[in-house]
């Protein structure tokens, strides 16, 4: 067996790459991602630099010629050929020289058979002959994978009946991935009329193109007829008069390693994988980074996020307030009107013989009215807007701890795993109680609560005033009667000096009159007043301890929660740096290389 002999610089560069893949390898870890079998696939690839053999991976469906398409490659049947995937068997020629070997090696593990063949294309260079895709085998499926990032370039054998199947765009998306430089082969055109190859080859061009973004040179071959032509010298043959386009892919290929000593090529293809790694973890480890960095934002903006809520709040209570205000406007208006209108003689006259339960139900009807229905209507209308508007905070709240615990659960996965645990359970915590706080809008009615408090205010302030106002109607009848002497002693508060024992004269007495006006007046204005702001203070009551809930979740609860991202975030920022110092010396080493000549022994 021959392998590529490295010296001075390029055996340098090649010990370089390999702690860079290592390097790599050791940095890609992310949550979520299939960073561990990524990481194996670095770090194997790594050792294949140490042995330095070029691999030449074939890929295709089971029954897609690979195993003829090997042979014709190589110039005569080493390889076993069937019509059924029974093999899970790797075939790996290695360039040898002094002859045709047919006896192959097996390896330990028997998943592995090595061949030696001196037409492979040049020393160093290794031909893998992978298990069929897209069989009932789906340990070939794992095999084939292994060897697809392992590639240094990948021959893509595709059916000329049945070209381009899902399975093949699946393999040719992820070599892509992979960074790996692309050969398609459509095998088996004897298969298919002149006009036919044509359109299959126009076909698998435009489906790589604009499905994969790909664009791969393309050849038609007939390995069975190339193997039958017996005009074949391998690789290494000048031959052009070969049957079945296989001289036109052996062309490519001397072409391509006297360009590029597949040494060169072999940095490269893993320098691109590499850099493949790199640019799948950079973008997971962003869009991480994004996740945190916004729930990190929303931590450190969360003060001024809970006083826009208690804002609102407040814009909405003011609202309420000033339609409260109107209500109890439009109450002292009709109170004024109905002392008007029976303190006087001859409303006390209409009032005579009523008694205090009469004049409190005229009050109520003519003053209060609708207007606790009204002041109903608006603390509903507040309460729902509370209501909905913190339904939808807490609702957002969960939502985005919902995110974050998610997040927090694949930070477990890590291998850092345990400076998370408490993090999760307090943000668990924390989402338990946010559920909690939103499903108490159901289980209380507040609405409820306020009217019944509301009732109740209202009625005392019926009974309070309807009561007064028929006290003085009882005083005014007095005045009426000639020679009355008598005192009236006002309810709930007021007391009223009683008449004096005789009233001497009318001004005495229209003096007493005005006065008994005034003072019903006055009990009107000051228990509206006071009705008007146990109202207004049942109101700001529940504005306050909805805005203390949420200011105290916050400052309690969720702002030691998202004080925990700051680890993550900042875990994730320097995974960051390195991936982005890791893709530099990627591309400083790649212009290295390109620069370094090379000696092949």
């Amino acid at each position: 067996m021959t392998s590529i002999i490295l010296e001075g610089p390029i055996a340098e560069a090649r010990e370089r790459e390999v702690r860079l893949l290592y390097d790599i390898a050791e940095n890609i870890a992310v949550p979520g991602e299939a960073w561990e079998s990524d990481r194996s696939r670095l770090q194997e690839n790594a050792n294949d630099l140490r042995d330095m053999f070029f691999l030449v991976v074939v890929i295709g469906e089971f029954n897609a010629g690979k195993s003829t398409f090997v042979n014709a490659l190589l110039g005569e049947e080493v390889l076993p050929m069937g019509i059924t995937p029974t093999t899970e068997v790797i075939e790996l020629i290695r360039f040898g020289r002094g002859g045709k070997g047919k006896k192959p090696e097996m390896r330990e593990d028997g998943t592995l058979r090595e061949w030696i063949h001196a037409n492979t294309g040049a020393p160093g260079v290794s031909i893998v002959d992978t298990p069929g895709t897209g069989s009932v085998f789906q340990k070939h499926e794992r095999v084939a994978k292994s060897f697809l990032s392992r590639s240094d370039l990948v021959i893509f054998v595709l059916s000329a009946k049945r070209a381009f199947a899902q399975t093949e765009k699946i393999y040719l998306e992820l070599a892509r991935d992979y960074g790996k430089k692309i050969i398609l082969v459509i095998n088996q055109i004897d298969l298919l009329e002149k006009k036919e190859q044509k359109t299959v080859e126009n076909f698998v061009r435009q489906q790589v193109n604009e499905t994969l973004n790909l664009e791969p040179p393309i050849f038609q071959v007939s390995a069975k007829q190339a193997l039958k032509g017996e005009k074949s010298g391998g690789l290494f043959s000048s031959s052009s008069g070969m049957e079945g386009g296989m001289d036109k892919v052996r062309e490519y290929l001397l072409e391509a390693f006297r360009q590029t000593p597949p040494a060169k090529q072999k940095l490269f293809a893993q320098l691109d994988f590499g850099s493949s790694m790199i640019k799948k973890y950079r973008e997971a480890v962003g869009s991480r980074l994004d996740l945190v960095s916004n729930d990190e934002r929303q931590a450190k903006q969360l003060r001024e996020e809970l006083e826009k809520q208690a804002e609102t709040l407040s814009g909405q209570l003011d609202t309420s307030m000033k339609e409260l205000d109107r209500v109890f406007d439009q109450l002292r208006q009709r109170g004024r009107k109905f002392i008007a209108d029976n303190l006087s003689f001859s409303g006390a006259r209409m009032m005579r013989g009523a008694d205090r339960q009469d004049v409190r139900q005229k009050f109520e009807s003519e003053v209060v009215g609708s207007a606790l229905q009204q002041i109903n209507d608006i603390s509903e209308d507040y309460v729902n807007a509370v209501v909905d508007s913190s339904r939808r905070y807490w609702r957002s709240i969960i939502d985005r701890l919902n995110k974050l615990e998610a997040l927090i659960k694949e930070q477990i996965a890590s291998p850092d795993a345990s400076s998370y645990s408490d993090q999760r359970m307090a943000l668990q915590e924390a989402i338990a109680i946010a559920d909690s706080q939103l499903k108490s809008y159901t289980e209380n009615n507040i609405a409820e609560t306020l009217h019944e408090t509301f009732s109740t205010n209202m009625s005392g302030f019926t009974f309070s005033v309807g009561g007064v106002v028929a006290g003085i109607i009882a005083g005014i009848f007095a005045i009426a009667a000639p020679g009355a002497v008598g005192a009236t002693a006002l309810s709930l508060g007021l007391s009223i000096v009683a008449a004096p024992a005789v009233l001497l004269g009318g001004g005495l007495a229209y003096g007493y009159w005005r006065k008994l006006h005034q003072d019903a007046y006055r009990e009107l204005d000051q228990r509206l007043d006071e009705l008007r702001a146990s109202y207004r203070r049942a109101l700001q009551d529940l504005t306050d301890r909805e805005r203390s809930r949420l200011l105290q979740y916050g400052q309690q609860i969720l702002a030691p929660v998202f004080g925990h991202l700051e680890v993550i975030a900042g875990d994730y920022r320097k995974q960051q740096t390195k991936l982005e110092a890791l893709q530099k010396e990627a591309d400083t080493l790649r212009q290295e290389i390109e620069r370094i000549q090379i000696i092949t022994k």
